[in-house]
């Protein structure tokens, strides 16, 4: 009897789990795959997003016999587990029966990548190429490929593929025989020095090799930039933040927070941003007349689309520059004023560099401002290092951009820097200026205590604070004057005592009200002036838009000065 009661319990069991079974396999498709991916989320939970910087590597030059090495790093900085494997570089001959791969969960994995020339006896084929090996190593795991290759550069590709994400990085290195005459290199080929304090100093350091194998001489020297691409100088502007990088997630650094907004899904590359997810866009704010982009692509320009003031798309005008890496001139010729760029990629991998700002604000051709050390060398195969220091000292807050020039008997070199001196904050405090209005006249004053009684008797209504302007003596600014004419009841504002080319005549010198910056400061914005042609009077406002007065018959009448 116990038999037969655990027989039966066994059978009903095995028919309870096979009926369970009948009834996954014979649901409707949409409900069985609803069912399927519900339970793996319940067991899985991943998102994994392979990322691997830097994105390109310059082994630099290789001669017979040689060999150099580099390392990448993958890192997961998604969730899960991410399962990857190496499809290699195309053309090139894979000698193992396995592909590399291997799992990344929260730790990173260096990838070694090893090019070598290998021996001319054996490495020289009949058709003048000769052979070259690229080996990938992660762990204990390698992967050996082959190419046969004439002297020349090459930018090699290598795929990887993964649960998060395909991604392509770069290799470029030069085959070169022994006899080949000098080459100068340097590295980078812009510096941006971002915002420095006045009487501080800043200093960085640029790499000088020699791609050839006789002895290179160069000299370097400081010259102000001749060779702009606009009608008005140029400065650039690095997206570079060193404090994220290897981080794997990218962020605007500190002195841009406040011009740049991302959206979509920006990884870091070296620092810089880099996307391979289409409609990831970049949204950046500037002042000035145009603005060209740094950038490089994996399928050219067409994977890219630019946009100012969020019009309709630009055609951009593009060219090949140093190291792979295209400016893309987006846009010349704009009023002068505030700006917007939008970058949006289309498709395939994107890592924008920086952008160059065209401005008349741009200072230009500063004898002192930076010093270079040392000034000559002899570079054979080793790697020199140049230092580059900016002295801020006595110099007037702004923008300032400068070429520093490499001549060598290996070619010619030539790198861009540029930096803003910042205001002082201890001395550039706020002066709050209020408007006052009766008549069509508007009254600005920062001190309407000393000024009651003028107030009072002309019934001017107060409406509240309009701008700020600096303290007196605030680096980068100057005094701002206020003339009343009362036959046209109207009150003028200038930091030129001479009314900037216009006409004072009837018009009364009633002082300074504060200080204004004569060119963009940091955290400032435009005060803008506007003009009545009927009436003879001016209106101020930080508003682009002159807060509606263009329907009471006033123009647009240039920019007064910088306000906070």
């Amino acid at each position: 009897m116990v038999r037969r009661v655990s027989l039966l319990v066994i059978v009903s069991f095995v028919l309870i789990n096979l009926s369970g079974v009948w009834a996954l396999d014979n649901l409707p498709d949409a409900e069985n795959k609803k069912k399927v991916t519900s339970d793996q989320g319940k067991t899985n939970g991943q998102s994994p997003v392979l990322n691997i910087s830097p994105r390109e590597i310059d082994l630099g030059v290789i001669g017979p016999d040689e060999g150099v090495k580099s390392a990448f790093v993958l890192k997961n900085v998604g969730s899960g587990s991410c399962n990857w494997h190496a499809d290699g570089s195309e053309g090139w001959a894979l000698l193992d029966e396995k592909k590399l791969s291997g799992v990344l969960k929260k730790e990173g994995e260096n990838l070694q990548v090893h090019v070598s020339f290998l021996k001319k006896t054996h490495g020289t084929e009949t058709n003048g190429k000769n052979l070259v090996q690229m080996s990938l190593e992660a762990g204990n795991r390698i992967n050996i490929y082959r190419k046969s290759l004439p002297y020349g550069n090459y930018r090699e590709a290598l795929k990887f593929a993964s649960n998060g994400g395909t991604r392509t990085i770069f290799i470029r290195f030069e085959l070169a025989s022994r006899d080949v005459e000098p080459k100068i290199d340097v590295d980078p080929a812009r510096i941006d020095f971002g915002a420095v304090k006045p009487g501080d100093y800043a200093s960085r350091r640029i790499k000088v090799t020699n791609k050839g194998q006789e002895i290179l001489r160069w000299q370097v020297s400081v010259r102000s930039n001749a060779n702009s691409t606009s009608a008005e100088a140029g400065r650039y502007s690095s997206l570079f933040n060193g404090d994220i990088k290897g981080s794997g997630v990218y962020v605007p650094p500190a002195h841009l927070k406040d011009a740049m907004d991302i959206t979509g899904k920006w990884a870091e590359s070296n620092g810089l941003p880099a996307s391979s997810v289409p409609s990831s866009s970049i949204r950046y704010r500037f002042w000035g007349s145009g603005i060209s982009v740094f950038l490089s692509t994996e399928n050219g320009e067409e994977s890219v689309s630019f946009h100012t003031d969020d019009k309709h798309g630009v055609e951009p005008d593009c060219r090949e520059g140093q190291k792979e890496t295209m400016e893309c001139v987006v846009a010349e010729g704009l009023p002068h004023g505030q700006h917007t760029l939008t970058i949006i990629n289309k498709s395939g991998g994107l890592v924008v560099q920086g952008v160059r700002i065209f401005s008349r604000d741009v200072k230009k051709g500063t004898p002192g401002l930076i010093s270079i050390f040392p000034d000559s060398g002899d570079t054979t195969r080793e790697i020199d290092y140049v230092n580059v220091m900016v002295n801020t000292r006595q110099r007037t807050p702004g923008f300032y951009d400068e070429n520093i020039i490499f001549n060598s008997n290996g070619g010619k070199a030539v790198i861009e820097v540029s930096l803003e001196i910042a205001a002082d904050n201890k001395m550039a405090r706020a002066v709050d200026v209020y408007r006052y209005a009766a008549g069509g006249d508007y009254l600005y004053t920062a001190n309407p205590e000393a000024e009651a009684n003028t107030i009072h008797a002309k019934a001017y209504k107060k409406q509240g604070i309009a701008y700020r302007l600096f303290g007196q003596g605030t680096p980068g600014t100057t005094p701002f004057h206020r003339w009343y004419n009362a036959e046209k009841n109207d009150h003028f504002y200038s930091y030129d005592l001479h009314g900037e080319g216009r006409s004072l005549k009837g018009y009364a010198y009633e002082g300074v009200i504060g200080n204004i910056a004569t060119s963009r400061l940091t955290n400032t914005r435009e005060l803008y002036r506007w003009y009545n042609p009927s009436s003879g009077r001016h209106f101020y406002s930080t508003d682009p838009n002159g807060e509606a007065v263009s329907k009471r018959g006033y123009r647009f009448d240039g920019i007064a000065g910088y306000v906070r």
